[in-house]
């Protein structure tokens, strides 16, 4: 494993961590268990939703995928990215939109996914049939 390889491994496992760790505050918060009176739920999701796109986008950047599951991909991360800034967004019809346009493509991205999965790879390999 190169130097470049290992840098960009130990980022995304940190970026993976402090997701993690933003999440697990943010669920302490709820729960009133912990002090967090100068963070706001909102801030705490965001930095969770930003965090982990971000990492799973330079995942992808260093996976070598087939062209149709790597722009899955970055669709998948480019959302929660979308997600963690509408979350710092006032409320106001603009991320309220912006909102609605996450669920589409979380939507989409499951619909595409269910897709590639259920694609027949080759001519030997039939679809699956339900009873």
């Amino acid at each position: 494993m190169t130097k470049l390889n290992r840098l960009v491994r130990y980022i995304t496992i940190t970026l993976a961590i402090l997701a993690l760790a933003f999440s697990g505050a943010l669920l302490i918060k709820d729960a009133g268990l912990g002090d967090f009176r100068t963070l706001t739920s909102s801030f705490i999701s965001a930095i969770s939703l930003l965090l982990a796109g971000v990492g799973y986008l330079i995942v992808q950047l260093i996976m070598r995928l087939r062209l149709s599951e790597f722009l899955k991909n970055v669709l998948l991360a480019m959302t929660f990215i979308l997600w963690g800034i509408v979350q710092l967004m006032p409320q106001n019809a603009l991320s309220a939109r912006l909102g609605n346009l996450v669920v589409a493509l979380y939507v989409l991205d499951a619909a595409w996914a269910i897709l590639l999965i259920t694609r027949p790879t080759n001519k030997s390999q039939v679809p699956m049939t339900l009873p």
